[in-house]
């Protein structure tokens, strides 16, 4: 309720500006003669209290209406830091109004946090997802210290079929996999930026990359699913000791091992499995992976998903001593975290476990296709983990492990490509600023357009995530790695609403070019050409987009990825006005005509319909 009602007086106040404005002019006109000759020494603080009169007035003015908590009152209730009390010398009362004003334009979603006692998780890990879609060495080499300014203390780095898998796994690396020696320099850059490296290895779902092929068929909880392996077949662990093996060779320096085991959408399916309640089948699975890992690592601490734990009893999980095996990174990418681990849930974790990890998206989390992350709703997500994590830490013996900001690359193996990582640079460094510090506001303007190496801009706000949540308006000069991939978002993106409302008139909102038109070969020619005429323009705005793409992305990933990208996001589109193109000489093609009424549409029978 107190959420809401600061919600509601919020906004109340942000449509008030031409009154506040107004007042605050006033004072300063009333003040003006009095503050003229104030002795230097004592500038700032007269000027300090000043602007808790004006805060003070400004609250008092809004009746009835809870902006914060009760004990956080005038300029704290508005901006809580302290560049309002150090503002450069001279500064007036209006100009400093002003940026009270501002820190309303930003459009932050707006969560309760403590300001004061901002809660910072103890880890920032970044996640790497480098399934089918692997960065060049030369980009991440630009990326890490990048990553190290913004707040962050790691890695975790999610390989899949990118990891030179060798000797038995030898097929299920990709042929344009890392090599041994990129992955070793790789932990090499992280090590020289100071990020610690987690790898992830999944182990139970989400194994496409391996169950696709015929060698490792036989391990399918499902015969035609590669989703998910067996977790009674003794091959299983056997194929998994191999991959964690594999791994740990090259990461001997890591302290936790991820194994995944997220979404395991096909369990207890097979004549053996199905014999097992799904919550035993499932913890049996994780002791024997956990146990297997640390007969020949002892000293890894492992980390699993928690969605597959959500629903399972407590007494269950304790019976295992699940809380002795893994540590828990509860995932959540929407902004509602409580109505997917409510709280129940947590005081289930907190009996169980120690501690727990946290996982926030910056990417790849609100659809499969998209190409440029909403950073708005990502920085909600973040906001309230920082919420959650903060009331939920205090229930667990050791606190909170830390906070990882996923960025998937693809939803699974077989998806096609979401956000790439330069078109995300600016949500990231958006979310990794906020919970490095525990907020987000305009405080952190500098830190923010210095990691993304932005010319100085005196616009403000710097950013407005309500009318610009994917930031082009404000960040396209910006000059951070990958900003040509940024900036061919914007293209894409304008490209594809023109091309879109363009078919839609075509195919839908005119009667000249439908598919009943193409089919009985029966139109106007006059009002065709009219129908297409804006084509030639949009099909050659397709190919040269398609042109710069490549160029946007050669030097971050290899020709595979840029290849793949353009046919997905670009292609589709140049074969739909070449189609359009196509039939559209056709029907012009037609001299004479055929008189009413046109031949039944013989397929129709297939609908069961008699004509």
């Amino acid at each position: 309720m107190n959420s809401y009602v600061q919600r509601v007086g919020l906004t109340a106040w942000r449509k008030k500006t031409s009154v506040l404005v107004a007042t605050a002019l006033l004072i300063l006109l009333m003040f003006g003669v009095q503050y003229s000759r104030i002795d230097e020494n004592t500038y700032f603080m007269e000027e300090e209290r000043d602007a808790k009169v004006i805060a003070d007035a400004l609250m008092k003015s809004i009746k009835n209406v809870k902006f914060v908590d009760k004990d956080q009152t005038g300029v704290d209730a508005m901006v809580r830091e302290e560049n309002f009390v150090s503002k450069r010398r001279g500064a007036s009362l209006a100009e400093q109004f002003s940026d009270i004003e501002n820190e309303q334009q930003l459009g932050i979603p707006f969560v309760n946090l403590d300001l004061k006692n901002p809660y910072i998780p103890e880890r920032r890990i970044v996640h790497l997802d480098f399934k089918g879609a692997p960065s060049q060495i030369a980009y991440l080499k630009k990326l890490f210290p990048l990553f190290k300014v913004m707040g962050a203390t790691g890695l975790l780095i999610e390989y899949e079929d990118m990891f030179p898998y060798q000797g038995s796994l030898k097929n299920i690396s990709a042929t344009n996999a890392f090599t041994v020696q990129e992955v070793k320099r790789i932990l090499m850059m992280a090590e020289d930026a100071k990020l610690e490296v987690i790898p992830l290895i999944q182990t139970f779902g989400h194994v496409e990359f391996a169950l696709k092929l015929a060698e490792f068929a036989s391990l399918r909880e499902v015969p035609n699913s590669p989703q998910a392996l067996c977790p009674s077949r003794s091959n299983s662990l056997n194929f998994i000791q191999e991959m964690v093996n594999q791994v740990m060779v090259l990461h001997p320096n890591s302290k936790y091992l991820h194994i995944g085991c997220d979404e395991v959408f096909q369990m207890g399916e097979c004549d053996v499995c199905r014999l097992e309640v799904h919550e035993n089948l499932f913890l049996r699975h994780i002791k024997n992976v956990v146990q297997m890992v640390r007969s020949k690592y002892p000293q890894i601490k492992i980390i699993v998903w928690d969605d597959m734990l959500r629903h399972i009893p407590q007494g269950a999980m304790q019976d295992i001593h699940l809380g002795s095996l893994v540590e828990p990174m509860v995932w959540v990418y929407a902004e509602d975290i409580y109505r997917f681990v409510q709280p129940s849930v947590w005081e289930k974790y907190a009996a169980v476990f120690r501690t727990a990890w946290t996982a926030s998206a910056f990417k790849g989390a609100f659809g499969e296709t998209l190409y440029i992350p909403n950073a708005r709703r990502h920085l909600e997500n973040n906001l309230r983990w920082l919420d959650v994590m903060a009331t939920q830490a205090s229930s667990f013996k050791d606190g909170m492990r830390g906070l990882v900001l996923t960025g998937w690359q693809r939803y699974d193996h077989f998806a096609v490509l979401c956000e790439l990582l330069p078109s995300a640079l600016p949500s990231l460094a958006l979310n990794l600023i906020a919970v490095s510090n525990g907020y987000f506001n305009s405080s952190l303007r500098n830190k923010f357009l210095t990691a993304l190496s932005c010319p100085e801009q005196n616009i403000t706000p710097f950013i407005n995530l309500d009318s610009d949540p994917f930031m082009w308006e404000k960040l396209s000069r910006c000059i951070f790695p990958g900003n040509t991939v940024f900036r061919l978002m914007n293209r894409l993106h304008n490209m594809e609403t023109e091309s879109r409302e363009f078919l839609d008139l075509v195919h839908r909102q005119k009667g000249w070019m439908t598919s009943y038109n193409v089919r009985h070969n029966y139109s106007l020619p006059l009002r065709v050409d009219e129908v297409i005429a804006d084509m030639p323009r949009l099909y050659h705005a397709a190919i040269s987009l398609a042109k710069i793409a490549a160029d946007s992305m050669a030097g971050i990933f290899d020709n595979y990825t840029i290849s793949e990208w353009i046919e997905q996001k670009i292609y589709p589109y140049i074969l739909e006005f070449e189609r359009i193109q196509n039939d559209s000489a056709v029907l012009k093609g037609v001299e004479q005509w055929p008189v009413r009424p046109l031949p039944i549409l013989k397929k129709l029978q297939r609908l069961g319909i008699a004509l």
